[in-house]
């Protein structure tokens, strides 16, 4: 799934969150296993929401099949499904905190956003 790059700011941050999420997953698929140079970062809840946009708890490591590709099990193509399979694989309850911080409204400001992405940066860095 191609996403519109971002300049500035909130680019650097997107592509942090990314690259975390895929880290901390031990870069491969969460839901299969594979090891894949096609990994993708899904947002479980939609990177619409600023509240959770660059939160790696709303993010999940997927293989290009099981993100958007497949019929039979995909984040996109069959959302019911996934959402089931999250709540046993994280829990109903983190599905649930996660869905209300994604509800909320949140606004921050640059120096917010730069703090946030010293924060990842400073994380990714401890896995390389």
């Amino acid at each position: 799934m191609k996403i519109k790059k971002k300049k500035g700011i909130d680019g650097k941050l997107d592509a942090a969150w990314s690259k975390l999420v895929k880290l901390r997953a031990g870069n491969k698929c969460e839901y299969c296993g594979t090891q894949t140079g096609q990994l993708h970062s899904h947002h479980i809840f939609s990177r619409q929401n600023k509240s959770t946009r660059w939160d790696v708890k709303n993010g999940i490591a997927l293989c290009a099949s099981h993100h958007v590709l497949s019929s039979s099990f995909s984040a996109h193509k069959t959302p019911m499904e996934f959402t089931e399979w999250l709540k046993e694989y994280k829990s109903s309850d983190f599905v649930d905190r996660l869905r209300i911080k994604s509800k909320s409204v949140s606004k921050m400001a640059v120096f917010e956003k730069e703090l946030l992405l010293k924060e990842l940066q400073k994380e990714i860095n401890s896995y390389e």
